[in-house]
Formats: C-alpha cells, sequence, structure tokens
C-alpha cells in the first residue's frame, strides 16, 4: 500500500523539472496546507539545481534515488511524452502516487501498462488536464446540468497558434533544449495531442459526449519537424451530435475562435468572459439573449493547476481509490488523438 503524507501534508516528488513543471511547482505552492515538495530531479543537472534551490528540496539526477525516498509519497512526472509510462510505472512499482502530464502516453499499450501498474501497486493515477478545474468549464458544466442549453448538440473547438522556430527546441521558455518535439515517436503527435487534447477532454467530461466515429486531415506546411502543425477533425458522436475539430501551431497571425458548444435551446462560448444564449428559463440568465458571466481568474492561470493537485493531495490524505481525473478517462482522450492522426493515414473515417 502506498504512503498517505504525513503531518496533513502529501509530500511531492518533481521528476522533470523543464518548463512544465515551473508551473506545476507554482501551483504546488497555492496549496501548503496539503502539498509540499520534498524532492526534484532532472537528467540536466543544472535544472534540478535550480529547482532545488527554488524549493528547498533534495536534488537528484536518477529518478530511482528520488523514488526510493521515504519522504516522497507522490510524483509529478513533467518529462517528454514518451517517458511518462516507464517513469510512472516505475514509481508504481515503488509505492508512489503519480500525477502525470498530458498526454497520458504516446500509445495505448503503454497507458494500459501504466493504468495496470499502479492498479497492482494500490497507488492513484492521474493526469494533469487542468482545464477542467477553471471558472467557465465549471459554470458551462453546471449550466449544462442545469438543461440551459437543452441537448447538446454541437461542439466546435478551435485553436489557432503560431509557435516560434524555437519552441521545437525548446518549448516556449528555453528553459531545457530537446528535439522531443519534433519526433512523432518521441511526442505522439504535434497540435492535436500537445494542445487540443485539453478541449477534447473538458468538452467530453462536460457536455457527457463520447465518439462514435471521427474523420481527420492533417500535415505538416510550415513547420520542420514531423509531427502535424494543421489537422481538422470531425465526429459523430453516440448521443447524436456532431464535432469540429480545428488546430494549427503554424497560423501567422493567430487569433484562436475558441470552443463552443451547442444545443437544441442554446449556446455557451467557453472562455474569458463565459458567454451563454438560453431560450430557457435559467436563474440569473437573460432568455433569449446572450449573457456575458465575468467570473473569477484568468485564462491558463495557476489557480487551475493549484486546484488539480490540491484535490488530488486530499484523496490521497483520505485513502481514497479513485481521484477527479482517472488514467482510464486520460485513456479515452488519447485514443480520440491517435484515431484521428489513423484516420488522416488511412483516408477513412473510424469506428470507436
Amino acid at each position: 500500500m502506498a504512503k498517505t503524507g504525513k503531518d496533513g501534508k502529501v509530500r511531492f516528488g518533481l521528476i522533470g523539472c523543464g518548463e512544465i513543471a515551473m508551473q506545476s511547482l507554482q501551483a504546488l505552492k497555492l496549496h501548503p496546507e496539503v502539498c509540499q515538495v520534498s524532492a526534484v530531479q532532472d537528467v540536466n543537472e543544472p535544472l534540478a539545481k535550480d529547482t532545488g534551490e527554488k524549493t528547498g528540496a533534495a536534488v537528484f539526477t536518477d529518478p530511482a534515488k528520488l523514488l526510493e525516498r521515504d519522504d516522497v509519497d507522490a510524483v509529478v512526472i513533467s518529462t517528454p511524452h514518451f517517458l511518462h509510462a516507464p517513469l510512472t510505472i516505475q514509481a508504481a512499482q515503488a509505492g508512489k502516487h503519480v500525477a502525470c502530464e498530458k498526454p497520458i502516453a504516446c500509445t495505448l499499450e503503454q497507458a494500459d501498462q501504466m493504468i495496470a501498474a499502479c492498479k497492482s501497486a494500490s497507488v492513484l493515477l492521474t493526469v494533469n488536464y487542468i482545464l477542467r478545474y477553471d471558472a467557465p468549464q465549471k459554470k458551462a458544466a453546471d449550466l449544462i446540468a442545469q438543461g440551459a442549453i437543452g441537448k447538446v448538440i454541437r461542439f466546435q473547438a478551435h485553436v489557432a497558434a503560431d509557435k516560434p522556430e524555437s519552441y521545437w527546441s525548446g518549448g516556449y521558455t528555453g528553459r531545457n533544449k530537446s528535439d522531443w518535439r519534433q519526433s512523432k515517436e518521441k511526442s505522439g503527435g504535434g497540435v492535436l495531442i500537445m494542445n487540443l487534447i485539453h478541449d477534447i477532454d473538458r468538452i467530453h467530461k462536460i457536455a457527457g459526449l463520447a465518439p462514435a466515429r471521427l474523420y481527420a486531415e492533417y500535415d505538416t506546411h510550415s513547420t520542420p519537424v514531423e509531427v502535424e502543425d494543421n489537422i481538422s477533425v470531425t465526429v459523430r458522436y453516440t448521443n447524436g451530435a456532431i464535432g469540429s475539430i480545428d488546430a494549427m501551431s503554424c497560423a501567422r497571425g493567430k487569433e484562436s475562435f475558441g470552443n463552443r458548444i451547442y444545443g437544441t435551446d442554446g449556446q455557451i462560448e467557453l472562455g474569458w468572459p463565459l458567454r451563454v444564449f438560453t431560450t430557457r428559463d435559467v436563474p440569473g440568465l437573460k432568455k433569449n439573449e446572450w449573457n456575458t458571466l465575468e467570473l473569477p481568474g484568468k485564462a491558463w492561470g495557476p489557480e487551475p493547476r493549484g486546484e488539480f493537485f490540491e484535490r488530488f493531495a486530499r484523496a490521497i490524505l483520505k485513502g481514497d481509490t479513485a481521484c477527479d481525473i482517472s488514467g482510464e478517462e486520460a485513456r479515452a482522450s488519447l485514443a480520440f488523438c491517435l484515431a484521428a492522426y489513423e484516420s488522416a493515414d488511412k483516408r477513412a473515417p473510424v469506428e470507436f
């Protein structure tokens, strides 16, 4: 049985100290009542030492050494995608709970191995889909549950990013130099699996959608990498709804249109602020006109990531056998992305 924390706190070990780990570190600091960083590790020794100085935690370059420690109850895996599976399995075998960055893995076989290893070791596995915790997401979920827009019949997700050339060798901040983002084997894919998977996860969750069939087209138009920089996916869901997903990482001028969920009686524009149109009588909303709802926080602020870690820590401390975002749910989002790639490669629809 895994450790369950000490003195009311879960002691985290950070595996990977690059760009995304710094965001997780900031988020963990928001909840010192239940979260504590006790150890950090990165194969890049200067990065590991820098993170150790920021946290006062023990520093390692070998993940096995971190996993041996009694003062590590759970790990946060913030490494290149292809390392998620071996490190999760290694952590589970050491009796540590696992919070892994998205996507859960590069292949379904890897995801299944991770889920099985954590179940066998009786440790929790979760994947960091932080958009589930932002204010528009939670409000939209409540409105859909109330029936504010009726039956969900369509959604649109649109991202138009313009990733600089430096991103592909060092991320947005250049904190850690690596070519893994350029490789399909190491990353699993491009803009869909790296970015739009967040939108796929949250919209499927709040709208209760399960894919039945999809068709996709993708290409690499203007980026010197193996993965796609332009993709379009059309989806039919088991409830009859239709989905349209469009993403680019080479959109000069950017300007994403964001996410919209359409129902038989209205629609929701997910954003800051949240916008809602309804033909129904809903408390707090004006009927038959657009409502603009100002919500706390900001897009991609640290609070949703902080809530993710807080809730994960409390699940560990309570000895829960499940957490908010399960490995199985994360696997489903991965399966969606891989089905889109398969469809484009085959030039044919893929059934679920």
